[in-house]
């Protein structure tokens, strides 16, 4: 792997993974404060995650316009920073990065403030869905335009899935804990009926979108089996996919009801859900490597 498409590959990873713990993080409050948290404890819980989520978005969308001039110019990294500011001004993926720059330092700025006023939260939901608009229009559901069918399942796609995502990693190390004690083994619980119920809707609309992405990019089943990088990559997200609705499916029929009864099954259900935001993250991974190739039936 060359540098260019390393910092390509791991730049677009950072920014999916960013966005999903900021979403899933923005959602988690919703159901802490519904299970009874208070809204200043919530801000505490998640505002440090919060603020190394944006950094890390902000400095990956440096480092992708920086590849992605290193790509469209067809040239080595060093060489780039000559053609960046002409690819910002001059290009639809310069300016959508910029936008995204943008929303990424706002959500930051925000967070960073110590604040539960209500309109910070509504601010934030703003730049998120700005970020996921211009985030999907740099992808290749942006090639046709954006009032297109497939430029709308890329953001319902990309939204659904870091809320997915989001929801079990900012639960998994951040918002669940289990302090001994009933009053908080309830809060608990409520939450998490509550998390579950928001991540099947997530999934679902994965599932549907990522569908019609496959059939618009791919084309044929025999073009689904060519070898190449791009497919390769499909068929781990699909199997990683499937890996993460396992352990998912374990926390909903099982570890919840376990949840409620003790502190160690609370613990149970929260060890499951580090191994699945593990598995989600090379979920986002695999992504961020169908993001940098032609899909086969763009050839």
């Amino acid at each position: 792997m060359d540098s260019v498409l390393g910092l390509q590959l791991g730049s677009v990873a950072a920014l999916n993974a960013a966005f999903a713990w900021l979403v899933g993080s923005w959602l988690a409050r919703r159901w802490l404060s519904a299970s009874g948290t208070p809204r200043a404890n919530a801000e505490a819980l998640l505002r440090s995650g919060d603020i190394a989520a944006a950094a890390l978005g902000v400095l990956g969308t440096g480092a992708m316009l920086w590849a992605s001039a290193a790509v469209m110019g067809g040239v080595s990294l060093k060489e780039a920073k000559d053609v960046v500011w002409q690819m910002l001004t001059m290009t639809s993926i310069g300016r959508a990065g910029y936008i995204s720059f943008f929303a990424l330092n706002l959500v930051l700025v925000i967070r960073a403030l110590r604040s539960t006023a209500p309109w910070r939260e509504w601010t934030v939901l703003a730049a998120l869905g700005l970020f996921a608009f211009v985030r999907a229009s740099m992808g290749h559901a942006g090639e046709n335009g954006y009032w297109t069918l497939p430029f709308t399942a890329e953001v319902i796609h990309l939204t659904a899935m870091g809320a997915w995502t989001g929801l079990v990693a900012v639960s998994a190390w951040k918002a669940v804990h289990a302090h001994a004690g009933l009053p908080d083994l309830n809060r608990m619980a409520g939450y998490l009926g509550s998390m579950s119920a928001t991540a099947i809707a997530a999934v679902a609309a994965v599932f549907v979108t990522g569908l019609f992405n496959a059939w618009t990019r791919v084309g044929t089943i025999e073009n689904l089996f060519d070898n190449s990088l791009y497919t390769t990559a499909l068929l781990m997200k699909v199997g990683l996919v499937g890996l993460a609705l396992i352990l998912g499916g374990y926390n909903k029929f099982i570890g919840l009801a376990l949840a409620r009864d003790s502190v160690r099954g609370l613990e149970s259900v929260k060890f499951a859900l580090k191994i699945e935001s593990i598995v989600l993250l090379a979920v986002l991974f695999a992504a961020a490597v169908l993001t940098s190739q032609q899909p086969p039936a763009a050839i």
